[in-house]
Protein backbone atom coordinates (compact mmCIF):
# COMPACT_ATOMS: atom_id res chain seq x y z
CA UNK A 1 0.00 0.00 0.00
CA UNK A 2 2.75 2.53 0.56
CA UNK A 3 3.85 2.44 -3.48
CA UNK A 4 -0.21 3.45 -3.76
CA UNK A 5 0.08 5.87 -1.06
CA UNK A 6 2.99 7.25 -2.69
CA UNK A 7 1.33 7.96 -6.06
CA UNK A 8 -1.61 9.44 -4.40
CA UNK A 9 0.61 11.91 -2.51
CA UNK A 10 2.80 12.57 -5.47
CA UNK A 11 -0.45 13.95 -7.45
CA UNK A 12 -1.32 16.02 -4.89
CA UNK A 13 1.49 17.94 -4.25
CA UNK A 14 1.48 18.27 -8.01
CA UNK A 15 -1.72 19.41 -7.62
CA UNK A 16 -0.35 21.77 -5.08
CA UNK A 17 -3.58 20.23 -2.91
CA UNK A 18 -2.24 20.60 0.66
CA UNK A 19 -5.83 20.19 2.20
CA UNK A 20 -6.19 17.38 0.78
CA UNK A 21 -2.96 16.00 1.84
CA UNK A 22 -4.09 17.04 5.23
CA UNK A 23 -6.91 15.14 5.20
CA UNK A 24 -4.68 12.51 4.88
CA UNK A 25 -2.61 13.12 7.62
CA UNK A 26 -5.61 13.34 9.94
CA UNK A 27 -6.99 10.15 8.68
CA UNK A 28 -4.14 8.10 9.40
CA UNK A 29 -3.80 9.78 13.17
CA UNK A 30 -7.56 8.87 13.33
CA UNK A 31 -6.79 5.27 12.30
CA UNK A 32 -3.48 4.99 14.83
CA UNK A 33 -5.48 6.03 17.85
CA UNK A 34 -8.13 3.77 16.93
CA UNK A 35 -6.10 0.69 16.11
CA UNK A 36 -4.15 1.73 19.68
CA UNK A 37 -7.00 1.86 21.25
CA UNK A 38 -8.26 -1.72 20.48
CA UNK A 39 -8.15 -4.61 23.15
CA UNK A 40 -9.20 -8.27 22.85
CA UNK A 41 -7.34 -10.78 20.98
CA UNK A 42 -6.40 -8.78 17.82
CA UNK A 43 -3.25 -7.66 17.25
CA UNK A 44 -2.90 -4.40 15.54
CA UNK A 45 0.65 -4.04 15.47
CA UNK A 46 1.13 -4.32 11.76
CA UNK A 47 -1.64 -2.25 10.61
CA UNK A 48 -0.36 0.50 13.13
CA UNK A 49 3.49 0.30 11.47
CA UNK A 50 1.49 0.79 7.78
CA UNK A 51 -0.34 3.79 9.14
CA UNK A 52 2.73 5.67 10.61
CA UNK A 53 4.48 4.49 7.50
CA UNK A 54 2.20 6.44 4.91
CA UNK A 55 1.71 8.84 7.33
CA UNK A 56 5.82 9.83 7.17
CA UNK A 57 4.73 9.62 3.29
CA UNK A 58 2.10 12.02 4.08
CA UNK A 59 4.07 14.50 5.94
CA UNK A 60 7.18 14.24 3.47
CA UNK A 61 4.32 15.48 0.85
CA UNK A 62 3.04 18.38 2.85
CA UNK A 63 6.77 19.68 3.52
CA UNK A 64 7.32 19.34 -0.48
CA UNK A 65 4.54 22.00 -0.32
CA UNK A 66 6.44 24.23 1.60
Amino acid sequence: MSSAIAQIVDAYVRMKDRRALEELQVHRLKLIDRLQALGGPFDAASPIKQNQDELVIIEAGIARLG
